[in-house]
């Protein structure tokens, strides 16, 4: 169920307690999504995020975005080839986290990054979102995804340089 299953069944949410029941003094998060797409900064991200849910004893929900303008099919040699980001993301992963000891799950969708960060982290009822600075100077002109979810996110939102 946990250690990086692509599982759409997962449940984040496992070890909480039931609807309508809280838990005086609890500290932390329980559960962390973390935009990840094998950047540097995006690395960062998930180091952090992978420290903080180590810490809290939370979960991550690692999340690939691939934006609807990418160029999804590349011709090589005149025969179609669609990559495969998503897949090489995953072995990635299990690389970074291979030791670090939190429960993690890796989707992929696709459309605008920050809003399927957003959505994802609101449909999993996560705590944070937790994404990279972007280091591009287009980027500095308000087209990131942290400035984006700084702009419409209804929960924590941690931008990791």
């Amino acid at each position: 169920m946990f250690g990086g299953s692509t599982d759409p069944g997962w449940e984040p949410l496992e070890g909480r307690l039931p609807a309508g029941q809280f838990e005086i003094g609890k500290d932390g998060a329980g559960l962390l999504v973390v935009g990840f797409d094998g950047s540097d900064p995006s690395r960062n991200a998930l180091a952090y995020a992978a420290g903080l849910a180590r810490r809290d004893a939370a979960a991550l929900l690692v999340v690939f975005v691939e934006p609807i303008n990418s160029t999804t099919l590349w011709f090589f040699a005149g025969s179609p080839i669609i990559p495969d980001s998503a897949a090489d993301l995953t072995d990635d992963l299990r690389d970074e986290l291979r030791g670090v000891g939190v429960p993690w799950q890796f989707v992929s969708v696709r459309g605008d990054t920050a809003r399927e960060l957003e959505a994802l982290a609101g449909s999993y009822r996560a705590d944070a979102i937790v994404v990279g600075r972007s280091r591009s100077s287009w980027h500095a002109m308000g087209g990131s995804v942290a400035v984006g979810l700084a702009k419409r996110a209804r929960r924590t939102v941690l931008i990791v340089p």
